[in-house]
């Protein structure tokens, strides 16, 4: 049976993107099977319960609203399109902290409108001791894949007479679903501590633990979801008291598509009691595949204003797709909110992790 792996950001350097798409779309329906690859955010910062189960209610707050958009591949076909919304607030119940949350998720791809939606629920532990913060998060949820076979077009509906395609030709197709459904399991740990005012911090998760089966086919065994394990790790540096920097870094790990994302971001503290924006941020990172070459050159800000932490970045893609895209890559947005309810309980507060 072909595979193929949905990899979003490392792309060969050939035809045209809608041409290998088409060429893609035809060996997948022909052997009638598919594997998939999860989707990623540069600003992975902003999709906190997606890096790392452990990571719900650990935002510092009360609770934490975060939201996401990608779009890519914009310049040169049809676009690439997921975003994210997430909700997780911290629980103290006899004194142990826990938090719960979940997560929906909905990626778009190709022209034929491969899509995956998901919902994920998401419980944590955290355990404070000394100066340090250990989490430990378990995650599950139900995974929707489906595509829109409409404009597709098949080997058998190829007419060697006139040389062209026939789609009043049937497609010699059978037994194909539009659609697959499937539960999904994820679990991940942290750690955080403080000293001398530099907090670093570090995580590793494993998604899909349970290895679930995708396939578009009754006819077809299809293949296991490969586990993906990931691991992320930060510094925060402050420089003085209103300058600081953080160097970030987030490893995925999948059988034949390893991704690193590496950089830094930088702070700085508005001193302005009238000026409603607290915070400004800059980013500068690197994406790569540590086999291939550098996919892509990443810049980005951002400010917190109120209790909102608003983030835009752009990933110029310096591939060798680069001769297609003319460095033309990804454009994302967060919008986060963490707050208070009305009835803040006391207790042993957690630190903020990650965003």
């Amino acid at each position: 049976m072909f595979r193929i792996m949905r990899n979003k950001n490392h792309k060969s350097d050939s035809p045209p993107l809608g041409v290998l798409a088409l060429f893609f779309v035809i060996l997948i329906f022909h052997e009638a099977g598919v594997e998939g690859q999860d989707y990623h955010f540069t600003q992975y910062f902003a999709a906190p319960l997606l890096v790392n189960p452990s990571y719900t209610g650990t935002s510092g707050s009360d609770f934490r609203f975060a939201n996401i958009y990608r779009n890519q591949w914009a310049k040169i076909g049809t676009p690439y399109e997921t975003f994210s919304t997430s909700l997780d607030k911290r629980l103290v119940i006899m004194n142990h902290i826990f938090g719960i949350g979940g997560a929906l998720v909905h990626d778009q791809s190709s022209s034929f409108n491969l899509t995956a939606d998901e919902i994920l629920l998401s419980l944590s532990y955290s355990l404070l001791v000394n100066s340090n913060q250990f989490s430990f998060g378990i995650q599950s949820g139900f995974v929707s894949r489906s595509y829109d076979p409409r404009g597709l077009t098949f080997g058998s509906q190829f007419d060697p007479s006139g040389e062209v395609f026939d789609p009043s030709l049937p497609n010699l197709e059978n037994g194909l679903n539009q659609k697959m459904n499937y539960i999904d399991i994820n679990a991940g740990l942290s750690w955080r501590t403080m000293f001398n005012k530099i907090t670093p911090s570090a995580g590793f998760s494993v998604n899909h633990i349970n290895m679930p089966e995708e396939r578009f086919s009754t006819s077809s065994s299809g293949k296991r979801l490969p586990m993906k394990m990931t691991l992320n790790a930060q510094v925060n540096l402050p420089v003085n008291k209103k300058f600081d920097v953080t160097p970030s870094l987030l490893f995925n790990y999948t059988a034949g598509a390893d991704e690193l994302l590496a950089g830094a971001l930088g702070g700085y503290n508005v001193d302005n009691a009238g000026f409603p924006v607290k915070r400004l941020t800059a980013m500068s990172m690197v994406r790569v595949n540590p086999v291939k070459n550098i996919d892509a050159f990443i810049l980005g800000g951002g400010a917190e204003f109120l209790n909102f932490n608003l983030g835009i970045s752009y990933d110029f893609n310096i591939s060798p797709l680069s001769k297609v895209t003319n460095f033309n890559g990804a454009f994302e947005i967060s919008l986060v909110y963490k707050g208070h309810g009305r009835n803040k309980k006391t207790g042993p507060q957690p630190c903020n992790i990650l965003n």
